[in-house]
């Protein structure tokens, strides 16, 4: 297999996909093709006007050859009588946006489905078809010991912080670099950082982008993404794994 990495654009929602767009399309013309954007699909509490606009978006996306793929439910966790300790710490960590970490095999399988449902009400065509997403990242990579088998058993890839799994078992070493949710302080030791996981010469690393992280790290993900592409790596989707 060839060095290759992914650009990762997340947390594209109803919410924020106005302003969202441009951005996907700038990363376009930077990385010179389409990459995956990770979709939060509820729409709860949008305007029919909004709802019907962004559905519009994720076509647009699609039909330039973005690859989506499902982001959760809502990116905000419910309240669960099935939430482990350790669960209850990632949501600590996270402002509450851990929303599968440390649940009970069947509230997980139940929040997965539910997001698979929000999923299929944006994507369901006239006769009724849909496309399912080709993977599922758990918000914030907090997760539960259930999920990757669940995830895997509806045919997608599973993505976790360190590594990426196929429908089918196969395992590939993939560390991230995120800047979502970071202090301020620690954003250089995180550039130094995604900046060696690109140069390594193993693995697929990730470049995970979010909305908030613009415009303020505009230039330093614009440079990380010119330093894969000089380190001959070649942008990679999930479905090409």
């Amino acid at each position: 297999m060839s060095r290759r990495f992914l650009l990762c654009f997340h947390d594209f929602s109803v919410w924020n996909f106005r302003t969202s767009l441009p951005i996907v399309a700038s990363l376009k013309d930077l990385v010179g093709g389409c990459f995956s954007v990770l979709v939060i699909p509820c729409v709860d509490g949008a305007s029919d006007e909004d709802v019907a606009e962004f559905k519009q978006a994720l076509l647009q996306l699609k039909t330039e050859g973005f690859e989506l793929a499902l982001h959760g439910l809502k990116h905000k966790a419910e309240f669960s009588q099935g939430r482990s300790y350790a669960g209850l710490v990632g949501m600590n960590l996270t402002s509450g946006e851990a929303e599968f970490a440390g649940l009970s095999e069947y509230e997980s399988s139940r929040l997965l489905h539910a997001a698979l449902d929000a999923w299929k009400n944006l994507f369901v065509d006239a006769d009724g078809n849909c496309d399912m997403p080709v993977a599922f990242i758990p918000p914030t990579w907090f997760s539960n010991k259930y999920l990757p088998g669940q995830v895997r058993a509806e045919k997608m890839l599973y993505e976790d912080r360190f590594s990426l799994t196929s429908a089918d078992g196969v395992r590939y070493s993939s560390p991230v670099a995120s800047f979502a949710g970071i202090p301020k302080s620690t954003e250089k030791a995180a550039i130094l950082y995604a900046q060696g996981i690109l140069k390594f010469p193993f693995g697929v690393p990730r470049i995970a982008v979010h909305p908030v992280d613009f415009p303020q790290l505009n230039g330093a993900i614009r440079d990380l993404v010119r330093l894969a592409l000089g380190c001959k790596r070649e942008l990679s989707l999930y479905s090409e794994l």
